[in-house]
Formats: structure tokens, sequence, C-alpha cells
């Protein structure tokens, strides 16, 4: 962690960009080991469960969800809180609020799964 903004502000520095592809393929793992795969089709998996929002092509819709947010924005803030926005592919009896557990990811394993879901 870098300090930046004066005493006491701390902020993550971004990741070089020839890392960016090893947090795409750190992501596909996490996607996969937390269990985003169960109810999410993701790009190279297909859910177990039915009902739940396909993420398989969320970098062509994500970043036009919720303006003026980036699809990387969106995504983000999806898995930290779910409950933020009702996607408008979940159905009238379900939401995020009953239905997404908390995965207890950390900031670099959001980063991760983002950057595995925009790039496929």
């Amino acid at each position: 962690m870098a300090l930046a903004g004066g005493v006491g502000a701390w902020t993550r520095p971004p990741a070089p960009a020839e890392s960016r592809p090893a947090l795409a393929l750190d992501g596909a793992s996490l996607f996969e080991a937390k269990g985003c795969a169960t109810c999410h089709t993701g790009p190279h998996t297909a859910s177990v469960a039915g009902g739940f929002p396909s993420l398989a092509d969320a970098g062509l819709w994500a970043g036009e969800r919720r303006p003026p947010m980036s699809a990387a924005d969106y995504l983000g803030e999806s898995i930290r809180e779910p409950w933020a926005f009702r996607s408008p592919e979940f159905g009238a009896a379900q939401g995020p609020v009953t239905a997404m557990p908390a995965l207890g990811l950390t900031e670099a394993e959001i980063d991760a799964v983002v950057a595995y879901l925009l790039r496929s």
C-alpha cells in the first residue's frame, strides 16, 4: 500500500498493466472456488442453479447498468454490496438481498474476479 493524500490516507496502488491478465486468470479460479459459478453462468462456466443473472458477457452490459459507473465499478459494487442495486435480470420474487451470500472476498480477490469478467 502507498501513502497518498496526507497523513492517514492510504490507497492501493493500481496494478501494472502487465499483471492484469494474471488477475483475470486468478479471477477465473476464484469465480469457481468462491461459489460464484454455483449461481451465475460465467465466461467459461454454466451455473448449477437457475434464475440468477448470467455474467458471461458482463463486459457488454455492465458499463451501462448504472450510469455513470464504469463496468468495473458496477461489478465490484455488485460483489461488495449486492443489495445496492437490484439487477433487472432478477425475477420479481428474488433478488440479491435474499439470494447473494457473503463471499468474504478480499479487495484483491474482487479486483481479480472483476478483471476476469471484463476480460472474457
